[in-house]
């Protein structure tokens, strides 16, 4: 109590306007608008024919190149299932969901 009335009654006690902390900038609004990537991004993915299913042809290919060739069409049919997945999340509905 004693602070408050010292400094109603001396003036170099007394807050300055320097000593205020400066007002709180206005928040500014701005619209964003959404963007779209090109065309050739929002295609869905191409998924070509797979390999022969005849067991006749399967024995011809050596077990090491049998399994590469496994990896490679796993790779590519995860990296088409996600570039899907990303253009029906810009352009719902413009791919055809995987059957799990």
């Amino acid at each position: 109590m004693s602070g408050l009335l010292l400094s109603t009654a001396l003036p170099g006690c007394a807050r300055r306007a320097a000593d205020l902390p400066p007002p709180a900038p206005l928040p500014i609004a701005v619209e964003v608008k959404p963007q779209l990537p090109p065309a050739e991004l929002l295609a869905c993915a191409d998924r070509p024919a797979g390999l022969p299913e005849d067991p006749a042809l399967i024995a011809q290919i050596p077990t090491a190149i049998r399994a590469g060739i496994i990896r490679l069409a796993r790779a590519f049919g995860a990296n088409a299932d996600r570039h899907d997945r990303l253009v029906n999340w810009s352009t719902p509905g413009a791919c055809p969901e995987k059957a799990r």
